[in-house]
């Protein structure tokens, strides 16, 4: 199987999981569009970096989830890049090693195979079966469309009104100070 060093999550990527290669160090299993591969780091890693080159970070993005989402909740969602429409959610605590992360626009459907067996179809006929409840499946691709929603509302009604002011202002700094100047008048900022 092929390895790579050099890897960023993107709008292709469908899946990916820790394993044990080996030399015994933790790498990603990763599943982009048709092809498979080994990243050469481990999946908390993985993520980070990606965010990092996204702009963002694995702590500052799960911060973010556990604020619009509430704190009662477990196992959050992240966003990678919404312009990218990158989303993923994990089935266990992204500390253990065996957490498969899932791209949210990359799930087609899913089908219980047993009380705690899933079988997740997802795009380019990739199937995976992963010891989960069904319900507990949906209810986190839910909470990721929940939090998609969230985030994409919030940047697309944030007020952007371009009009010309009607007046400006002027600071200058004067001996450590700033002053600032409207209509004739000065004040001390």
């Amino acid at each position: 199987m092929e390895l790579k060093y050099n890897y960023l999550i993107n709008e292709k990527t469908v899946l990916f999981y820790g394993v044990i290669h080996k030399n015994g160090e933790l790498f990603t299993f990763v599943i982009d569009g048709d092809d498979m591969f080994l990243v050469a780091m481990p999946p908390v890693k993985l993520i980070d970096k990606s965010l990092m080159s996204y702009g963002s970070n694995l702590k500052g993005a799960l911060k973010s989830s556990q604020l619009l989402l509430g704190k009662k909740r477990k196992m959050y969602p992240i966003k990678i890049d919404a312009s990218l429409n990158i989303w993923l959610f994990p089935t266990k605590s992204y500390k253990k090693e065996n957490c498969v992360w899932f791209a949210l626009n990359h799930v087609r459907n899913t089908q219980p195979r047993g009380v705690k067996l899933t079988k997740v179809f997802l795009s380019n006929r990739h199937t995976i079966e992963i010891v989960m409840k069904e319900s507990a499946f949906r209810n986190k691709c839910r909470q990721t469309e929940e939090l998609k929603g969230m985030i994409t509302h919030n940047t697309k009604n944030s007020v952007n009104i371009l009009t010309e002011p009607k007046k400006g202002f002027m600071i200058v700094e004067k001996k450590g100070t700033y002053k600032c100047k409207t209509l004739g008048r000065t004040e001390i900022m």
